[in-house]
């Protein structure tokens, strides 16, 4: 009797199971394919983000810059300041993630995709192979053993695999404005994912190992264009929304020095630091060093 009862608990609680993952599934089945509503949803008059426009920097002249440095920083979309840059990572009507922003801009021609150096472009293939976003066949042998079968998967992103970025960026100091300016350079987004190795039997398996990967390179001034008019994800006042052009102009992003310019082979902090806490300490004296070099151009 008692084996009877916990059969019955066990079944009740594998298919509740399985139904809570199937309402999760078409949620975000439905939320995918969700038509745009045809009506504002708000008695605010909002000005349309596609119209807005680049704030043009300010002009700079070579021979007016007395310091510069450049300087590689990695954005670890985990942490909550950053979240604005990660979510959402399912599509929706109303917003796209950063990934999705730049991935839709590359298939409209908007935003150019390059290798690390820059010197090459890079295409759809090329960026879903990185994104291991491939269409893939599949050969199976027919239930009735009549033959093989061909089975078409077509590939899809996992926007939510991309947890970090990178960015190239100058800081100097114009002698005119007597102010120290910033520029990005380049945005790289890094795919974060579980290792898989091939068994014996010719199947994938996932480890517990994770890796990283470059996707891609965007030049940011080229692309601040296309990201100027993207609404950027935010939950803190829907009455000021911000770009994602915004986001990076005004610094709204937390990261760490993770490289500088001019340094002995162009190292990496964790090549000449010995653990998690020391690479930290020296990425705040690095930013220390930034700041304490534009408070020297003003001392008498």
């Amino acid at each position: 009797m008692k084996k009877n009862i916990l059969l019955i608990i066990l079944g009740f609680t594998f298919s509740f199971s399985m139904f809570a993952q199937e309402n999760v599934k078409t949620q975000q089945t439905e939320q995918q394919g969700k038509k745009k509503s045809l009506v504002a949803g708000t008695n605010i008059p909002k000005k349309d983000m596609t119209e807005r426009s680049v704030v043009p920097y300010p002009e700079t002249d070579e021979s007016e810059v007395v310091w510069q440095r450049k300087i590689w920083r990695a954005v670890e979309l985990s942490e909550k300041m950053n979240y604005p840059l990660y979510f959402p990572t399912i599509e929706t009507a109303s917003h796209k993630s950063f990934i999705q922003t730049l991935m839709e801009g590359i298939e409209k021609g908007e935003i150019v995709a390059y290798n690390e150096d820059f010197t090459d472009t890079l295409s759809l293939k090329n960026i879903r192979e990185q994104f291991d976003a491939q269409d893939r066949e599949y050969v199976e042998e027919k239930l009735d053993g009549s033959g093989d079968t061909t089975i078409f998967v077509k590939g899809s992103f996992n926007w939510g695999d991309v947890k970090e970025l990178l960015i190239t960026e100058e800081w100097f100091f114009d002698k005119r404005y007597s102010q120290m300016y910033v520029r990005i350079v380049g945005i790289c987004p890094v795919r974060v994912f579980q290792r898989a190795i091939t068994t014996a039997d010719g199947e994938e398996e996932r480890t517990s190992e994770y890796s990283k990967k470059q996707l891609f390179w965007i030049y940011y001034p080229d692309a601040r264009k296309y990201l100027a008019k993207t609404l950027c994800f935010t939950t803190k006042n829907e009455a000021a929304p911000m770009s994602y052009d915004d986001v990076f102009q005004r610094r709204k992003f937390s990261s760490r020095i993770i490289s500088e310019g001019l340094s002995m082979n162009n190292r990496h902090v964790d090549d000449y630091t010995r653990s998690g806490l020391e690479s930290m300490l020296e990425s705040l004296r690095l930013e220390k060093e930034i700041m304490n070099t534009e408070h020297d151009f003003w001392e008498y």
